[in-house]
């Protein structure tokens, strides 16, 4: 139950949808979760018959296996067999999003230190935000699970992270606590991630912040959280066990009942991480895949489905074809975050709040580190949007938002930024009608042109300036 007063919750009206270029069978399964919302996302309610689904969507039985493949893989619907059967609504969960963010995390490198500094910029917003948003009930709760830490009667570390999330009020910011939470204990082997003594700066920190947050002052909140993580930080890369990046086989440890392609695409997964093989490096042909782990030809090419969804590896056919790895992408894992906090009932106040103020560090970072490259780069963004056809312009505005989170060098936090782009982006184009797209195209290109000569200046203070004036109209706009 939220543990402060309700704030109102708008459903965004679009799902997302599959990226350009993807095969029918994810088409479909893009179709399909358009319906699923639509019909107000019931679990346990049978959608359809197979044989209905084959002549609705007009397509063959081996498309729509893999299509639900894929929406078994983000936790939205199931296939049931036998009578009464059909294709069953699910409920997606955060340890499905943990899964497949695990996936990317590990293809990527991500660090340690990449993580806490995502979870630094999320959790100062968190610590800005709560002492305005806490109510009486949220109060009582805070004084209770702080005393509970002192008393050594709180096994949960992280339940005051999670706690003052909620105090918020803002979905996607509990969301991307809670993933990044459980993430971090991943880098550090073993049952208690934190020494004794750990633990107990840590009760102390969290009695300071909890006093600032109750006493309505901001500034010290923000400021002890920072102070509390960095020292967290500084905890865990003191001790032998912590890993900078992931042990691979975290990765290959599937969710529990995973079917047939799910498991075969864990197998080929192992192949690639065991073997080290680069983007470009053939695993196998199909053939002599299938013969290897004497799987069907229906499963092979469900589990390459999935390999290609997720930016692992793509089957290319002719003379020369066989199974290649790929270069990671975050589409596959912004898709399965976007699709959980639509369910979750994500308002676009939310989106808005949490993207105005992270995009904001990201502006900071980026003055903080420029480079020449990194000026070459923000150059080419400002010709190509002077560049880009009138009808493609509204899909296209948000590409010098994600490239200014790629820009940071930090893949995690990146991948946070291009969530709250990708569910903006499909409210905006769903909701705008022409005449606004068009109203709004010009002023686009010129705030994002201020914004970049803020940052080409060095001037922390006017980029800031201009890039929250300008998250604050679109979520406005919309």
């Amino acid at each position: 139950m939220p543990l402060v007063s309700s704030r109102r919750r708008s459903r965004l009206p679009v799902v997302p949808s599959a990226p350009d270029g993807s095969k029918l069978a994810a088409i479909v399964a893009g179709k399909i979760l358009h319906e699923v919302i639509e019909s107000g996302w019931q679990p346990g309610d049978v959608m359809a018959s197979e044989p209905e689904l084959i002549e609705r969507y007009d397509i063959s039985r081996a498309v729509l296996r893999e299509a639900v493949r894929l929406l078994e893989h983000q936790g939205v619907a199931r296939m049931r067999r036998g009578p009464g059967g059909g294709l069953v609504v699910t409920e997606p969960t955060v340890d499905r999003i943990i899964d497949v963010a695990i996936l990317y995390l590990h293809r990527i490198g991500a660090t340690l230190d990449e993580v806490f500094e995502t979870r630094l910029v999320l959790e100062e917003i968190v610590a800005e935000l709560a002492p305005q948003r806490l109510d009486e009930s949220g109060l009582f709760h805070l004084r209770s699970l702080v005393e509970s830490e002192a008393a050594g009667t709180e096994p949960n570390y992280r339940a005051f992270h999670e706690l003052l999330a909620s105090v918020t009020g803002n979905l996607a910011l509990e969301v991307f606590v809670d993933i990044l939470s459980s993430v971090m204990l991943l880098y550090v082997p073993g049952t208690t991630p934190l020494t004794k003594e750990t633990l107990q700066a840590s009760t102390y920190a969290h009695s300071k912040i909890a006093s600032a947050v109750i006493a309505g002052d901001e500034r010290t909140a923000r400021r002890r959280m920072r102070a509390h993580l960095e020292a967290e930080a500084a905890g865990l890369r003191r001790r032998r066990s912590t890993r900078q990046r992931l042990d691979p086989e975290l990765v290959l440890v599937g969710p529990s009942g995973s079917k047939r392609a799910e498991r075969l695409a864990r197998k080929l997964l192992r192949e690639i991480v065991t073997g080290k093989l680069a983007p470009g490096a053939m695993v196998g042909m199909e053939p002599e895949l299938i013969a290897a782990h004497d799987a069907s030809r229906a499963v092979f090419r469900e589990a390459i489905r999935i390999l290609e969804h997720h930016h692992i590896a793509t089957m290319r056919r002719g003379r020369r074809g066989g199974l290649f790895v790929t270069a990671p992408n975050a589409s596959a894992v912004s898709d399965v975050i976007a699709i959980y906090l639509v369910r979750r009932g994500v308002s676009v106040a939310d989106i808005a709040e949490v993207r105005t103020r992270v995009e904001l560090a990201v502006v900071a970072r980026i003055i903080d580190d420029l480079d020449t490259s990194a000026l070459d780069e923000l150059q080419r963004l400002v010709e190509m949007e002077q560049t880009v056809p009138e009808e493609d312009y509204v899909e296209r505005v948000h590409d010098l938002h994600t490239a200014l989170g790629a820009m940071t060098g930090n893949p995690v936090l990146e991948l946070v930024v291009r969530v709250l782009v990708r569910l903006t982006r499909l409210y905006q184009m769903e909701v705008l009608s022409a005449a606004e797209r068009q109203a709004i195209q010009d002023e686009i290109k010129r705030t994002h042109k201020g914004i970049i000569d803020g940052i080409v200046a060095g001037d922390a203070e006017l980029a800031r300036h201009r890039m929250r004036r300008h998250l604050e109209a679109i979520a406005a706009a919309l």
